[in-house]
């Protein structure tokens, strides 16, 4: 009762501290106790925020890297078509097979990364190598930007992730920072009990009660789901 689970979010966190500094301030032999729950509260907007922040920072990162990674696929696919038009749709080809082992769609199959990779060293190389009129040399610079835009978004991801694993670590620490709190109150209320007489039940009456099963409702997160891929 005294220790809230870890994985209830924030708020259900600032809803207790809310009670418990209210039940203290409103006491005349615990108001004294109360000024630390304020100071928690305080410092609730500032770790909501950083969670807030670097939870939004993540979502927009996978948001990017799903459209991304749909338009190298697009362009994949474009430049596929065309050069399948110019080896006369032999696929078996040295020219086919410098840029795709079987076809197109595995290519876009391929993790993200590996494909910016295959793309960046491989493909756009051996473009540049034709003639400067050549309808396929077009794609180079295309592919080229698709690619690193690409890339440059699973970077930004990962940066992102890290954020939010650091934003999470914080959380965690000042929710323990809370039960370690509210224990010490706890046991101070107890200690108060015994000496003014009371009913050793008299402490539990400044922490809110759960209904039973609601230990689970509100279960936090650690990362915002990412957009499932389109390839």
């Amino acid at each position: 009762m005294h220790t809230i689970p870890l994985q209830r979010s924030l708020l259900h966190f600032l809803d207790q501290l809310e009670y418990t500094e209210a039940a203290l301030s409103a006491h005349p032999d615990t108001v004294d106790l109360a000024p630390l729950y304020r100071e928690a509260i305080d410092d609730w907007k500032r770790v909501f925020d950083s969670q807030r922040s670097a939870r939004r920072e993540l979502i927009r990162a996978n948001a990017l890297v799903s459209v991304r990674d749909d338009q190298l696929d697009t362009l994949t696919a474009e430049f596929g078509v065309h050069l399948l038009a110019e080896v006369r749709g032999d696929r078996k080809s040295s020219e086919f097979r410098i840029h795709f082992s079987s076809a197109p769609s595995e290519l876009i199959r391929m993790p993200l990364r590996k494909q910016c990779e295959h793309t960046l060293h491989v493909m756009v190389p051996e473009l540049h190598k034709r003639p400067a009129k050549h309808p396929l040399r077009a794609f180079a610079n295309r592919l080229e930007s698709a690619a690193k835009s690409a890339a440059e978004s699973l970077d930004a991801r990962t940066t992102a992730r890290a954020n939010a694993s650091r934003a999470g670590i914080e959380v965690d620490e000042w929710k323990e920072g809370v039960n370690t709190l509210r224990l010490g109150t706890y046991a101070t209320l107890l200690r108060i009990a015994a000496e003014k007489k009371y009913p050793r039940s008299w402490a539990d009456t400044f922490f809110a009660r759960l209904p039973n099963g609601a230990a689970e409702q509100d279960e936090e997160p650690a990362e915002p789901a990412p957009t499932p891929p389109t390839t």
